[in-house]
């Protein structure tokens, strides 16, 4: 009641009388008297704690906000890495602020993430000076994070493929452009375990944040690199150029990263085909040669408009020019060459605004994605004469997004926002002479819409940081065979996804943690399995797409506990899917098979993942993992019923190791059993390789040799009308690869911002 008395008395003395408005400022350094940019600090009344404002410290450490002279109020600095400090205060000058750094250190086994802060939806640490990010890539210094793992060319956290990365805000479209970043310049890594309710409702893996470290001198900074891959069957297969740069001029930033590659490797198969019935064997001998050239590059230009406000523009643009050749010997001989021509482009405008002191915000995105291709090939088969065929392809994406961020309290604050999607595809065939390698002569369109809203809710009461999310999607396609017939194809579906993730610290220390994810996601359209396009692997094996597939839908239970301090982590993992896309088999012709994706009922999934971070020595770092997952099958699948329980592993063993003298060492292997999926069988594969390297000039230039030692390359059989068929890589593993990366920086200290774009070519293709 009394407080209730007090805030009437105030707000009759404010009405009556002018308030005299004033600022607390002060500037905040390191331990070393450098300046602190970008230092969270929020501003509270004492004694009842009620926000009054925030802010972040400028490029040199200064801040300022706006305060009531005669009030008396409570002051926080924070930033992952340093130690918290709280103050009373009250108008005027609070001076030079010093923040020491926060460093955790168990006796005699160091945590690998020394710097870890878990959050509802995942965690983020820092990796500034962390051995584990150097004379690496950044793709490579991602496996030593907890729950992080390297699978073929894939990320995966908890054993979920990651949906998204961003480096700066950029989301990349490949992993090439995470492979030109030294890891060295990474600041921090936000890990999600799976992707919030602000994202597409088909994110359902995790998301990853790379924020890049600020330079040491400021202003600009990058790296170029280059290297080269060398086998015994290939010779030098693979060349490559790269470079990225950050630099700021005012109030403009720039982000640049080019890449150029040069691949001309072979590649040796064996395929087997047995007919149960009649017991008769084909055996199939292949070599492949792929000679191509790749360029890609992403230029983002920042303007800061005014304090509160910017604008941005970023263009993708990636050009792919292969030609593969592939020979079969067998009773027949056969060939394919090809010239393959692919190009992608991105376009995207951002608008970003701090509404009011308390950190509102609105940010309005505007994006379009286009992707052309045309395929010329000509085939040979026995003794007819060559046939060609040629076709194209285009994909256009438009999305235009908003998003509204409303902090409510320090501990509370909203998300909300929507987004529209529109999708047009075609296929366009002009020659298909071949009657042995058939191609679809018919052209189609394909259209979409995908309307999608959400609304989010992040906070924490007593002990639980929490994140409460849902969204509305819709999908909605129409399919078109342009002939004579003219056949339509639409379907509609559309889905409420919530999505819950939770946190909580266990202990006093800090060290253990407890957390648990729910999600609900309706994937994208699966455009690109739709179009009736026909892809030649091989004179003996294609695939085609399938104008009635429905997107499918999957719910996501995890739960987990990180213990002493993220040196042994336990990650439990439920999934349930329905209408999940499988590629089955079938057969054409006496030794021709193709594959189509079909929509299967509802499936379920469960797993459970262990690893231990280690430090034993002060030189060597380890990370042990585990992963076994159980998938119950009752269903049937052309005519043939799979009752069985599968059972998959994966384990992974990464080290790294950091001498004197800019010497260092990276040693990985993987391991995974044979394991069934349906009609099909993956055979055991095994690899161990790694780097070495070493640092000249203060770290600014850096050799690489990269090897791979010793490994078993996939075999996997699949079973159609009474035959198997199996494929086998007999292409030796063993590699070498030297590189050399020169790394520059200067000018004045300043914050680099860049422009992310929001879409991306879906590619849903059966694996070979």
């Amino acid at each position: 009641m009394k407080n209730k008395i007090i805030a009437i008395i105030s707000l009759f003395c404010l009405l009556s009388s002018p308030v005299i408005a004033q600022t607390i400022t002060g500037k905040i350094v390191d331990e070393k008297q450098k300046p602190l940019p970008y230092i969270g600090i929020i501003l509270s009344t004492l004694p009842d704690s009620v926000y009054v404002a925030s802010t972040v410290s400028r490029s040199d450490g200064s801040f300022e906000l706006s305060a009531i002279e005669g009030e008396k109020y409570s002051i926080l600095l924070s930033f992952l890495g340093y130690e918290p400090i709280r103050k009373s205060c009250e108008v005027g000058s609070l001076g030079t602020l010093v923040m020491k750094e926060d460093v955790q250190v168990i006796k005699e086994v160091v945590v690998i993430a020394q710097r870890t802060k878990h959050s509802a939806d995942g965690y983020t640490v820092n990796l500034r000076a962390s051995d584990i990010v150097k004379g690496k890539q950044t793709a490579d210094a991602l496996t030593f994070l907890p729950g992080v793992t390297k699978e073929d060319t894939r990320l995966k956290i908890n054993g979920l493929t990651v949906s998204e990365i961003y480096v700066d805000g950029v989301k990349l479209t490949n992993l090439d452009e995470l492979n030109r970043l030294p890891a060295d310049m990474i600041d921090k890594v936000k890990v999600n375990y799976l992707a919030g309710g602000n994202q597409n409702a088909s994110a359902s893996g995790g998301t990853i944040d790379i924020t890049l470290r600020q330079p040491p001198k400021g202003g600009f900074y990058g790296s170029l690199s280059a290297g080269a891959d060398y086998s015994s069957k290939n010779g030098i297969s693979s060349e490559d150029l790269g470079g990225v740069i950050y630099y700021r001029y005012k109030n403009l930033s720039l982000y640049n990263n080019l890449s150029l590659n040069w691949n001309n490797y072979r590649e040796s198969a064996e395929q087997t085909i047995w007919n149960t019935s009649s017991s008769l064997i084909t055996q199939i001998y292949e070599e492949s040669r792929i000679k191509g050239f790749n360029a890609t590059n992403r230029l983002s230009l920042t303007q800061q408009i005014d304090k509160w406000s910017k604008i941005s523009g970023s263009y993708y643009v990636s050009t792919n020019r292969q030609n593969p050749f592939i020979e079969t010997v067998s009773n027949d001989k056969s060939t394919i060459s090809s010239q393959d021509i692919t190009l992608v482009q991105e376009a995207t405008v951002k608008y970003s605004s701090t509404l009011n002191e308390r950190g509102a915000s609105l940010e309005v995105v505007g994006d379009y994605y286009n992707r052309r291709a045309s395929y010329d090939s000509h085939y040979l088969f026995e003794n007819e004469a060559q046939k060609k065929s040629y076709y194209e392809s285009s994909l256009d994406l438009w999305k235009l997004s908003a998003d509204i961020t409303h902090p409510l309290s320090e501990k509370i604050s909203l998300k909300y926002g929507a987004s529209v999607q529109l999708i047009s595809s075609a296929y366009d065939p002009t020659i298909s002479e071949s009657q042995h390698f058939p191609i679809s002569v018919i052209p189609t369109r394909t259209k979409g819409l995908i309307p999608h809203a959400y609304a989010q809710a992040m906070g924490a009461f007593w002990k639980i940081q929490y994140s409460v999310g849902i969204n509305w999607q819709l999908n909605g396609i129409e399919y078109e065979e342009l002939d004579k017939i003219g056949e339509k194809i639409s379907n509609t579906q559309w889905g409420i996804n919530p999505t819950v993730q939770m946190m909580m610290p266990v202990g006093e220390s800090g060290k253990n943690a407890l957390m648990f994810n729910y999600k609900h996601s309706l994937d994208d359209i699966p455009y690109a399995a739709i179009s009736s396009t026909i892809r030649w692997i091989d004179p003996y094996n294609y695939t085609v797409g399938n104008p009635y597939l429905k997107a499918p839908t999957y719910d996501i239970l995890m739960g987990g506990v990180s213990l002493f301090g993220n040196i042994f982590n336990i990650t439990a993992l439920y999934i349930k899917a329905n209408n999940s896309i499988y590629w089955e088999t079938k057969q054409s012709s006496a030794e021709i098979f193709y594959t189509t994706p079909i929509n299967l009922p509802s499936q379920e999934a469960y797993g459970v993942g262990v690893e231990l971070n280690l430090n034993p020595v002060k030189q060597w770092k380890m990370k042990l993992s585990s992963r076994l997952e159980v998938h119950p099958e009752n269903l049937t699948i052309a005519g043939v019923h799979y009752g069985d329980t599968r059972f998959r592993q994966y384990h992974t063993l990464n080290n790294n190791f950091t001498f004197k003298q800019g010497w260092g060492a990276m040693l990985n292997a993987i391991f995974e059993p044979t394991y069934r999926d349906y009609d099909r069988t993956y055979h055991a594969i095994y690899n161990i390789g790694g780097q070495i390297y070493k640092s000249l000039f203060k770290d600014a230039l850096q050799f690489t040799l990269n090897f791979n030692a010793l490994g078993n390359r996939r075999r996997y059989d699949r079973n159609a009308n009474g035959n198997t068929i199996s494929y086998h890589y007999t292409t030796p593993v063993q590699s070498i690869g030297l590189s050399v990366r020169w790394r520059f920086s200067g000018g004045k200290k300043v914050q680099v911002s860049a422009t992310e774009g929001m879409q991306g070519y879906k590619d849903i293709k059966d694996i070979r």
